[in-house]
């Protein structure tokens, strides 16, 4: 009898199968626990990048308002607010935005938006899990390089038309507005006008680059007219003037439209605009010509004092060019021998030759058509689209504007790009 008790006790002690079942019952439910928490987890994951897109979006408009200067700090957070909750209307949500702060920094020129996020859980609540609340960071800022900008305006007999110079004349105050705020900037930003026609009118500055008198100041090209350079006038190299050999005897120039060298003053550059009219034909190698130089830091002897460009290699300064226009760079010597003339895509070849060596220079060129559309001839208006993706040198650079406010859009866009407007978080 006694063996026999023992024997069951002994088959009892190795008897495993219930501490198998106990473990078994164990895994089972941290199983479940992790699913449940993955689940929970994937919601979370969702309204995170749900939340972070809104965000993005919002920081993105408020640095922009930022950078035009005109909105006041209550301005700009509305601003956040308003383009984070359209975005968050356009997508499933699992949680609840509790609280949201936007920060405006104008001493670092910065935006910061923090949205406090909470997730209710689900099968999470089986662990005591209710709840998971983080926040979300979005913030803007650009960079404080200075800047030395120059535009090659089209100011030809075309623009003349269905209200082509009034938008040129708002796009460019807009980007005024935008680099040069009313409050100012803690970096140092000018801004030099060339608008061209036929010719440029070099204003008080004609008689040094042509080395003579220039009648009405009007200024053609080099000497030797395939010259791609950005060097100061000399002998040998001066800018050709009306009355000099190989100058058309009808030639012309922008007569209220004369090149501004690098300013701060806004009020001026508005107000040289504003002045523009429309007159002559398309010479869009000068107008690439004169914006260089006066980026140019070999013009130093002849832009002087605040108009002085800085060394090319001063890493504190961007200089950027933009170049806009209308039509097909067709006038060579003050002459518009036709859009399929040697003389035309000598004009073209000139002014891509000239931003390639601005480029290499390390200057950032921009160009913009403007209503390319309506030039009448489709090869005519591949190649003048051509010339100007080939001056930017790369698609981001190159520009396209069908109407007024595309127009706006565009010079807007090549400030903020100027500005290097991005996210830093």
């Amino acid at each position: 009898m006694l063996f026999v008790q023992n024997s069951m006790a002994h088959k009892f002690h190795n008897d495993e199968r219930g501490t198998v079942v106990v473990m078994f019952g164990l895994i089972a439910v941290m199983i479940a626990m992790f699913a449940a928490l993955a689940i929970d987890l994937s919601r979370v994951n969702h309204e995170r990048s749900r939340v972070s897109n809104a965000l993005d979006a919002a920081a993105l408009a408020a640095g922009k308002a930022l950078l035009n200067g005109n909105s006041s700090d209550s301005d700009i957070q509305q601003i956040a607010r308003s383009f984070f909750n359209q975005n968050m209307k356009v997508a499933e949500r699992f949680g609840t935005i509790i609280n949201i702060d936007v920060a405006v920094d104008r001493a670092s020129n910065g935006v910061k938006i923090t949205a406090t996020v909470e997730v209710p859980m689900t099968l999470a609540r089986i662990g005591g899990f209710d709840k998971f609340t983080f926040p979300v960071v979005a913030q803007t800022s650009f960079e404080q390089n200075d800047i030395e900008l120059s535009m090659a305006l089209d100011v030809t007999g075309s623009m003349g038309g269905t209200g082509k110079l009034d938008a040129l004349k708002a796009a460019s105050n807009d980007l005024f507005d935008i680099l040069l705020p009313d409050g100012g900037t803690s970096n140092k930003v000018r801004i030099a006008l060339a608008p061209y026609s036929s010719g440029v009118n070099g204003g008080v500055y004609a008689a040094l680059a042509a080395g003579a008198t220039a009648t009405r100041g009007c200024l053609f090209e080099r000497e030797n007219m395939n010259t791609i350079s950005d060097d100061a006038p000399a002998n040998g190299s001066y800018f050709k003037a009306i009355g000099m050999s190989g100058i058309a005897a009808s030639a012309g120039c922008p007569p209220t439209s004369m090149i501004v060298p690098l300013t701060e003053d806004k009020s001026r550059l508005r107000s040289q605009v504003q002045a523009y009219t429309a007159s002559g034909s398309t010479a869009g190698h000068l107008g690439v010509q004169w914006a260089w130089n006066m980026l140019s830091p070999a013009w130093g002897g002849i832009f002087t004092g605040p108009n002085a460009p800085t060394r090319y290699d001063d890493r504190k300064t961007n200089k950027v060019m933009i170049l806009m226009t209308d039509g097909l760079f067709n006038t060579i010597a003050g002459r518009n021998d036709g859009d399929n003339s040697p003389s035309a895509a000598r004009s073209q070849k000139l002014a891509v030759d000239m931003c390639t060596a601005m480029r290499d220079k390390g200057v950032t060129v921009y160009t913009v058509g403007f209503k390319l559309s309506e030039i009448s001839s489709a090869t005519l208006r591949s190649k003048a689209a051509q010339t100007l993706q080939d001056c930017a040198g790369s698609a981001r650079n190159y520009f396209d504007a069908d109407n007024a406010n595309e127009l706006r859009d565009a010079f807007a866009a090549i400030a903020e790009q100027i500005n290097n407007l991005r996210l830093t978080n």
